[in-house]
């Protein structure tokens, strides 16, 4: 029942975002809330009652995502107390505060503490990626046309927009859901093994068609950095079969693209001679006005202008397209090292959990340390929003599986080694 809820709390949030269905009860209360909080309250519940393990291990990621949390709501309330920013909307901002951290705390605890054991949990998470391939799959229908659907809307431009209707924002999902998919596949056997790395393949061909050069660059630089750090766990003919792997499934997508829309990507990548604001497509311009803005009340730099105060500062834009600037305009140095060092601390968990864990899941850990680094490197041009969900309950649900693996592998080395000891 747990599973059948916590897959449910996905699947309806995808098909909310794919299909329009505006499954809205109330300002700022949606069935996804409802579901959210449900989950939520049972899971107190039933610590408060003794029956949950509280996972001590995760606390350092709790505390830090309380303490943005708290942060940004006290510099909400700073605003609409004193009236700071004049046409500030504070009851849109706290809807926003909610939707675009607090729900992420709550999806991050939900998929973390909602399954029972290990086997519940990778249960769980292939449950998740089966769900997003079938998006995938539909996608991917609907983009060629066979049939039409009519789900995904079609741009002027050829590029994908995909379920979630924003081309940066789709290519940043799926650069954080390829590497885990993969690692699915490689932990996986037999036609589950077969699944799952289609589903990659797909995701793979998808994240072309969004000629989205940010994802690009997250995929590449990311996954450089991740193969860095995991070095030490993944042996050298893995590393050669995936460097072929990735050549074939390069031309694969290079043979899917100049028959879709070979003139949006050479659009896109036709860049001699031009500005590099041209480059950047405009990104560079609203990171100047940012920082200026910034630089008229340095105080900024450290503390922010406040949460959401952005949109009310520059009317007309939503965000500065980059995540990591967007958060230090609204929430200061002190609002952007807190969300830093959470992804950071469960980089450097998953990367420590991969010298205890079982052989066969060390394809999924590193498929998340691969996904995050990708994502981080990609929201230098791009703001998730709607789409962070998805993000923050697999990494939760990973989270969980690394955290009762390593659990097992402890106790059951602990008599070896206390035997050994004593020889």
């Amino acid at each position: 029942m747990r599973k059948f809820l916590l897959v449910s709390l996905f699947a309806i949030l995808l098909s909310d975002i794919m299909l329009g269905l505006g499954l809205t009860l109330a300002p700022g209360l949606s069935l996804k809330n409802a579901m959210l909080y449900v989950l939520f309250v049972a899971l107190v519940l039933e610590f408060a009652v003794g029956h949950r393990d509280p996972l001590r291990e995760t606390w350092p990621l709790h505390i830090h995502w309380f303490l943005l949390v708290t942060y940004a709501t006290f510099t909400w309330l700073v605003i609409v107390l004193l009236g700071i920013h004049r046409g500030y909307e504070g009851l849109q901002a706290f809807i926003t505060l909610k939707g675009q951290l607090v729900d992420l705390f709550l999806f991050l605890l939900v998929y973390l503490y909602g399954p029972k054991d290990e086997a519940a949990t990778l249960s769980l998470l292939r449950w998740l990626i089966a769900v997003l391939i079938v998006v995938n799959m539909v996608t991917m229908i609907d983009v060629f046309n066979v049939p039409d659907l009519g789900i995904i809307i079609d741009r002027d431009d050829g590029r994908l927009a995909g379920p979630f209707n924003e081309v940066n924002q789709y290519g940043a999902v799926l650069i954080f859901i390829i590497p885990l998919t993969a690692g699915l596949a490689m932990a996986s056997r037999g036609s589950m093994r077969a699944f799952y790395g289609f589903g990659a393949l797909i995701a793979f061909i998808l994240l072309g068609l969004t000629v989205s050069r940010g994802s690009y660059v997250g995929l590449f630089a990311g996954g450089a950095l991740a193969l860095y750090l995991v070095r030490d766990h993944v042996r050298k003919e893995t590393v050669i079969k995936g460097a072929v792997t990735g050549i074939v499934l390069l031309i694969v997508v290079a043979g899917v693209i100049a028959y879709q829309n070979p003139e949006g990507f050479l659009d896109k990548f036709n860049v001699a001679g031009a500005s590099l604001e041209r480059v950047s497509s405009g990104r560079t311009f609203f990171w100047r006005q940012t920082l200026s803005m910034m630089s008229i009340w340095p105080a900024s730099f450290i503390t922010g202008y406040g949460w959401n105060a952005y949109p009310t500062l520059f009317v007309g834009y939503g965000d500065p397209h980059n995540t990591y600037l967007l958060y230090w305009f609204n929430l200061g140095l002190i609002g952007l090292l807190l969300y830093v060092f959470i992804v950071a601390w469960i980089v450097r968990f998953a990367l420590r959990g991969l010298k205890v864990i079982s052989q066969d899941l060390k394809p999924v850990i590193i498929g998340l340390v691969f996904g995050l680094l990708a994502l981080h490197f990609a929201l230098f041009f791009v703001g998730l929003y709607a789409s962070s969900l998805f993000i923050w309950a697999l990494a939760g649900t990973t989270l969980r599986l690394l955290v009762e693996d390593a659990r097992k592998q402890d106790s059951t080395a602990t008599p070896t080694a206390g035997r050994a000891g004593e020889t």
